[in-house]
């Protein structure tokens, strides 16, 4: 049986989750405007610049639009991509500080994130909200599984947010005893694909998660 003195862990993605990551790339590509990088360079090294397709890495872009453009100054751009970084409190989705303010005696908060691992740290630390969570966890397991195992042990209650269907399959699939669920804000570029089979929960907002919370999963 489950140690009723156990809190329930619940296990957030970063972005599109707790993040606007749409917002921080809007801000990103505007202050590289400025410098004259053109929305189709932009777009053009942002994606060259992801790892795998999907890890990003300002640094990586930074020297791939000097590359193209060797007119546009690489210390501009590294100053300006910090300047940034700096604001990605203000990315935060509205109701992210709330619930984590309002329920941090109740649950155990974990982070589970995909990316570089120094600069998803940096925009967790900047963000402010480090403090709320036991742990933080950056992977470049696309599935997060293994990165899932240092979090479980037996007989624990434990939820695991995030915006991809597939990510949540594997994971159900994996870790039948975890409680999914997907968050879709409309935002990312799973918004489209449809719940799945493994999906416990589906949400828009934290308001819904909190209902959730309250209906289910009282500590």
């Amino acid at each position: 049986m489950r140690d009723p003195n156990n809190k329930t862990k619940i296990v957030f993605d970063f972005d599109h989750t707790l993040f606007s990551t749409r917002r921080f790339y809007n801000t990103f590509k505007k202050a590289f405007e400025k410098l004259g990088v053109d929305e189709k360079l932009f777009q053009e090294t942002f994606k060259k610049s992801k790892e795998k397709g999907r890890y990003y890495k300002p640094s990586k872009q930074i020297k791939l639009i000097t590359k193209k453009n060797p007119k546009t100054s690489s210390k501009k751009l590294k100053e300006s991509s910090e300047k940034a970084l700096s604001r990605a409190r203000k990315f935060l989705y509205p109701d992210a500080l709330p619930l984590l303010r309002k329920s941090k005696r109740k649950y155990n908060f974990y982070i589970l994130s995909c990316g570089k691992e120094k600069f998803q740290r940096q925009k967790i630390k900047i963000s402010g909200i480090s403090k709320y969570f036991k742990k933080i966890l950056i992977t470049q397991d696309d599935y997060k599984t293994s990165a899932l195992k240092k979090i479980l042990k037996n007989k624990e209650r434990i939820l695991f947010i995030d915006d991809q269907p597939l990510v949540l399959f594997k994971i159900k699939k994996t870790f039948p005893e975890v409680i999914t669920i997907r968050i879709n804000r409309g935002e990312g570029g799973h918004v489209k694909e449809r719940d799945n089979s493994k999906i416990d929960f589906s949400i828009k907002n934290f308001k819904q998660l909190e209902k959730i919370l309250k209906r289910n999963f009282k500590n």
